[in-house]
């Protein structure tokens, strides 16, 4: 009977013949240097601030100043302002932020259901991003002045305490549409834990919002 000696020869043709499954689609230094325009505020962290470790949030700094010039640099490069409301020992939000900023490696489902080469969603999701948003961190737990920013935006029937709390707004400084985030994201409990985003479905979201946001 031949037909071992036939698998065997499509195994060689397809390891032969097949890229690498190892090698991303996209080169990791392409989506960093994507990552690199995104914009998020606050623009840096005050390491005497509370024990020096916080990756995204101002926990010392007046929250309302923090958006206001968010707002001013969204304005002026016509784009949305990305509104995320949460705190440093929040695990959903610096995943989002890994996430926006084009992080692979460990976040590499496709779906819940699919794991692969992400990076081909990964650059676009950064792409996206840095063309239509600036990004806020609001920090809800030790600063000042979350509540001012929540106020100021017309949020208040939006924000229920949940971490992240994420929506756009548009050029008025203004609510236009929250982020559906039960949708968006990939929670995976028991033997193959995960906690992700599913890019595509982001982008969908994020269009959404930045349609609500309208025109800068």
């Amino acid at each position: 009977m031949r037909l071992p000696v036939i698998a065997a020869a499509l195994l060689l043709c397809l390891s032969a013949c097949s890229p690498d499954a190892g090698t991303p689609a996209v080169p990791d230094a392409e989506i960093a240097a994507a990552a690199r325009g995104v914009v998020t505020y606050p623009l840096s962290l005050d390491p005497a601030c509370r024990d020096g470790r916080a990756r995204s949030y101002d926990q010392c700094s007046d929250q309302f100043a923090i958006y206001s010039a968010a707002l001013d640099e969204a304005r002026a490069g016509n784009k949305a302002l990305l509104v995320i409301i949460g705190a440093e020992w929040c695990g959903w939000c610096h995943t989002l932020d890994a996430h926006l900023k084009g992080a692979t490696g460990r976040f590499n489902h496709v779906t819940a259901k699919k794991r692969g080469d992400v990076s081909a969603g990964a650059l676009a999701l950064v792409r996206y991003v840095a063309d239509n948003y600036v990004v806020v961190h609001i920090e809800d737990d030790f600063a000042p002045g979350a509540e001012a920013v929540i106020r100021a935006a017309g949020a208040e029937a939006h924000f229920q305490e949940y971490y992240p709390t994420i929506f756009a707004v548009g050029p008025d400084g203004k609510f236009a549409a929250k982020l559906d985030h039960k949708h968006v994201k990939i929670q995976i409990n028991g033997i193959g834990a995960y906690a992700g985003y599913d890019r595509a479905r982001l982008i969908e979201e994020l269009k959404r919002l930045r349609k609500a946001a309208g025109p800068a």
